[in-house]
């Protein structure tokens, strides 16, 4: 149910800004782009190193709705637990210095997470949901390439009893290019 209000509420705020943007040199800029960076969760034996891809929309100089596809590498556990995940991101960036040269801004978001959870008994599979807050910089190398850095904390607990007692909230440091279309 939370998932169907979420995808409601960004439909209708699409909507509802679709004849709005464009009317500022920023808003309305859409772009695609490649992420990596490093993650670890609280119980986690050690951090691990990931990739994905990005999509951003600039609604206006001070709003972007971002989405991203990450790939997490497998994750070791105390009792030879292992997680490897596919998480599927949907955030808002707020932008604090709309148009500077360096232009901070802080996110939210939600998160779907497709994971591989094994220990010696077996190998399951769990969909499970998170939130994630931070904040980043985006500095813009032309008009149609951005670079950005940003660090998220994730709020995730997994479902999967196999892994349920263990702490799964971590951070996210990733550095990434959009290339904007239009």
């Amino acid at each position: 149910m939370k998932k169907k209000i979420v995808i409601l509420m960004f439909l209708f705020l699409g909507l509802f800004l679709y004849p709005v943007v464009g009317h500022t040199d920023e808003g309305g800029k859409f772009g695609l782009g490649i992420r990596g960076g490093w993650y670890k969760a609280e119980d986690a034996d050690e951090g691990k190193l990931y990739g994905g891809l990005q999509v951003r929309w600039k609604v206006f100089p001070a709003l972007a709705i971002e989405g991203l596809v990450d790939y997490h590498p497998e994750q070791t556990f105390p009792d030879n637990k292992k997680i490897t995940s596919y998480p599927v991101l949907v955030s808002a960036l707020f932008y604090l210095i709309p148009g500077a040269p360096v232009s901070p801004y802080l996110l939210g978001g939600v998160g779907w997470y497709y994971s591989k959870v094994e220990d010696n008994s077996g190998t399951n599979w769990t969909n499970d949901f998170g939130a994630h807050l931070g904040g980043g910089l985006d500095i813009p190398l032309s008009p149609q390439v951005v670079f950005n850095a940003d660090l998220r904390y994730y709020f995730l607990n997994f479902s999967d009893q196999k892994v349920k007692d263990l702490k799964t909230n971590g951070y996210i440091i990733s550095a990434g290019f959009t290339f904007y279309l239009w």
